[in-house]
């Protein structure tokens, strides 16, 4: 299988919501006559956990075990679609028939192909013929970072080796 990932730029923007979805005015924009209403929604915003469904139900199934993954077909037709927010991660055996979704979905909403997938959610992924490898280097890295750690020493263990350990009474 090959994974790719694609970047949706205002897609979940233009979506229909199949549901009824009530919001409070937003701060500032609020109106003063109409004060302790909320609105209805017509259109999905970018926030909303309902936006990915809109734009892939109705060219997919939903599964059952897990919400933002969508799928179609079965075999070397099988496609498998995973949302996080605006990113889709899109799987399958066959190029062909990714390519054909990613235009699909071009045609329909303003996207980048990222092509195959490299980096996602902090994690470097490394596609080679028979496997796929999953590294989180990068994001240790950001968090020795974080904690200015990044110039410390790196040693495999966090102690010294064959220290002998005794107890202490502090009473």
């Amino acid at each position: 299988m090959e994974v790719h990932h694609m970047d949706v730029e205002s897609a979940f923007l233009n979506g229909d919501l199949q549901e009824q979805v009530y919001v409070h005015q937003p701060p500032g924009f609020a109106d003063a006559t109409q004060f302790g209403k909320v609105l209805k929604l017509n259109k999905a915003l970018y926030w909303l956990k309902q936006v990915p469904s809109c734009a892939l139900l109705s060219m997919f199934q939903r599964s059952i075990v897990e919400h933002v993954v969508y799928n179609r077909g079965t075999g070397v037709s099988l496609l498998l679609i995973g949302v996080y927010v605006d990113d889709l991660i899109i799987c399958g055996p066959s190029s062909s028939l990714i390519a054909q979704f990613k235009d699909q979905m071009k045609n329909v909403f303003s996207m980048s192909d990222l092509g195959l997938l490299s980096y996602y959610l902090g994690m470097e992924v490394k596609q080679e013929k028979d496997q796929i490898t999953i590294c989180q280097r990068a994001y240790a890295l950001k968090i020795l970072e974080s904690c200015n750690m990044s110039r410390c020493n790196p040693v495999d263990t966090t102690m010294e080796e064959r220290m002998k350990l005794t107890t202490v009474s502090w009473l």
